[in-house]
């Protein structure tokens, strides 16, 4: 299951950028037709990898208990990847929520954007940041990846600068929506 998971994780990484890209240029007013299907294959993968993951996390809670050695606080980042990884959920749910919206003639357009949806979608961009940051260095070295400092180093770069670009787009469509131009 784990070589399944890592699999699954490298796909939603490069869906994930791909989307976020994609979702950013619609949201700053260009058109990207292949973003609904970018996010479908995500939401596939991100539902796979729950499943994996869960189904992983469950095994380790199992052996901790049958050996009552859980090292819960020696194993604080492992929790933290876990942990983040189900705070994500709360805001995805809401992306996925607040982005269902229809089109008028190819055009996107939202019921309502408020302040309290660009918060949460501001939160969508600190918690994936946490968690994928965290975890970039063990799916390379699940990859097998020798150097993983540098590696993971330019791989942080891009998805800050992805994640940096989607939460920017977030607050420009907010600010676009309050002064009146859709």
């Amino acid at each position: 299951m784990r070589k399944l998971n890592k699999f699954l994780a490298a796909g939603m990484l490069l869906t994930f950028i791909a989307h976020a890209v994609m979702g950013s240029m619609k949201l700053l007013g260009s058109d990207a037709d292949s973003l609904k299907m970018a996010a479908r294959v995500l939401f596939m993968l991100v539902a796979a990898h729950i499943i994996v993951t869960t189904a992983l996390m469950v095994q380790t809670l199992y052996a901790c208990k049958k050996t009552k050695a859980g090292y819960f606080w020696n194993n604080k980042i492992f929790w933290a990847r876990r942990i983040s990884g189900f705070a994500v959920l709360i805001p995805l749910v809401m992306h996925a929520a607040i982005f269902s919206g229809t089109t008028e003639t190819g055009a996107f357009r939202l019921v309502e954007f408020t302040a309290g949806r660009l918060i949460s979608q501001i939160m969508l961009v600190v918690f994936i940041a946490f968690h994928v940051l965290t975890n970039i260095e063990p799916m390379m070295i699940s990859f097998g990846v020798r150097s993983t400092k540098a590696f993971s180093h330019d791989a942080m770069f891009v998805i800050s600068v992805v994640l940096l670009l989607a939460a920017a787009a977030f607050a420009v469509y907010y600010l676009r929506w309050t002064a009146g131009v859709r």
